[in-house]
């Protein structure tokens, strides 16, 4: 007698929603060459689950996008840490 098998795929996705209470910042992103929302280090951290000293090693590495939107405090991009 033949021996019969059957295979399963389970495929799974995770969504994210940020609720916030201030005004969501979009600015330009010079590496990006478009309009993108900007996040602080402290969100950008607590986004992908590392720390601030991880998230600068990122931008000093130049893995993600960042600019300075108020002096000495640097925004990252959105998109480009989503990308990474």
């Amino acid at each position: 007698m033949a021996k019969i098998r059957t295979e399963i795929f389970i495929e799974t996705s995770e969504t994210f929603i940020i609720k916030r209470n201030r005004t969501f910042v979009r600015t330009w992103c010079e590496d990006c060459g478009r309009k993108v929302g900007m996040v602080t280090l402290q969100e950008a951290a607590l986004l992908t689950g590392h720390d601030v000293k991880a998230i600068h090693s990122m931008m000093e590495n130049r893995h993600i996008h960042y600019c300075y939107l108020k002096p000495e405090t640097p925004s990252v991009c959105l998109r480009s840490l989503c990308l990474f």
